[in-house]
């Protein structure tokens, strides 16, 4: 009789787990799913929970304030990888053409999973968040260095652009906001952003062929 009790107690402490897992899950891709339809300062927990489907003190419960909702959110959800593996692909491509259609794929897969992490970490008003945001942004900058001495080298670059210059527009139009103003706002397709900015870089950096 004792060991069945033992027994007991352990599966229903793991099913209480499990469940605490899944309803953390549950909400963390609820809070996802509002923030992109909003700004941080205007969602609210019951927000979440309705988007959850959850009471709110449910929410209050696992996370206890907005704040570390956010820390949650962003700890769990960047996924770079497949951005990182195409970075070391344009890294051996001297077609600055097809090196910039790579940049804009690139862009895609880095924007596609973190858009979202990066709004809310720059409108959380939270120091620790903005400071991982400007750092982040700042190593986006040093990470796409190696672009310019391809583009220099190609002998493509519009006449009046310095790379420097090509270097400073690449970041710009690759970062989260032109992917949020058209995938999240305008609700154009990943594929179309992507095809889009490819467009978009050759037009404004490189003479025609």
């Amino acid at each position: 009789m004792a060991g069945t009790a033992k027994t007991r107690r352990t599966y229903d402490t793991t099913l209480r787990r499990e469940q605490a897992r899944m309803t953390r899950e549950r909400v963390l891709e609820a809070a996802r799913q509002v923030l992109v339809r909003g700004t941080y300062s205007s969602v609210t927990m019951e927000d979440i929970a309705a988007e959850a489907k959850v009471s709110y003190q449910t929410v209050y419960s696992v996370f206890g304030t907005k704040l570390r909702l956010a820390h949650a959110i962003i700890e769990d959800g960047f996924h770079t990888e497949e951005a990182d593996r195409l970075v070391a692909v344009a890294r051996k491509t001297s077609d600055p053409e097809v090196l910039l259609r790579t940049v804009a794929a690139i862009a895609r897969r880095y924007n596609q999973p973190c858009a979202d992490l990066l709004s809310v970490m720059r409108e959380s008003g939270d120091p620790e968040l903005l400071a991982r945001y400007r750092e982040m942004e700042e190593r986006r900058f040093s990470d796409e260095a190696f672009l310019r001495a391809s583009l220099e080298k190609s002998g493509r670059l519009r006449s009046g652009t310095s790379p420097r210059e090509a270097l400073a527009v690449i970041w710009a139009m690759t970062g989260a906001d032109w992917y949020t103003l058209l995938v999240f706002r305008r609700h154009w397709s990943p594929s179309r952003y992507e095809e889009w900015l490819a467009d978009a870089l050759v037009a404004a950096l490189l003479r025609p062929r």
